[in-house]
């Protein structure tokens, strides 16, 4: 999977679900409120995030700022190397192909064990 950055016009929750759902993907609804930026990091798992409302942003290890707004969807490979910025409660619906269950601690690797 490569990355993929898109807006798109607005979806709702249930559209978001129903993709995800189609795409085979392990699906969650929920709402975040980033108060501070996250350090980079990385996920073991492929994510497609579908943004339902308010706002969110990316950056990558490059410095490259990707500004989310209701429909956006992002792609990202396991391994992508990004960090959350603070951002707005916001509501999303991801989809991953590793069931949550499964996901190893921590969820956020940091960028170290990737050069390891």
């Amino acid at each position: 999977m490569d990355f993929e950055f898109r807006n798109g016009g607005p979806i709702t929750e249930e559209e978001a679900l129903a993709e995800a759902a189609a795409l085979g993907l392990h699906v969650e609804a929920f709402d975040s409120d980033r108060t501070e930026d996250t350090e980079l990091h990385w996920h073991e798992f492929e994510v497609n995030v579908w943004l339902i409302s308010g706002e969110a942003s990316y950056a990558t290890a490059d410095g490259t700022v990707y500004e989310a707004k209701p429909g956006c969807r992002l792609k990202a490979p396991a391994g992508w190397v990004h960090q959350e910025l603070m951002s707005p409660t916001h509501r999303m619906v991801t989809g991953t192909n590793i069931p949550r269950a499964e996901w190893t601690e921590p969820v956020k690797k940091p960028v170290v064990e990737l050069s390891a």
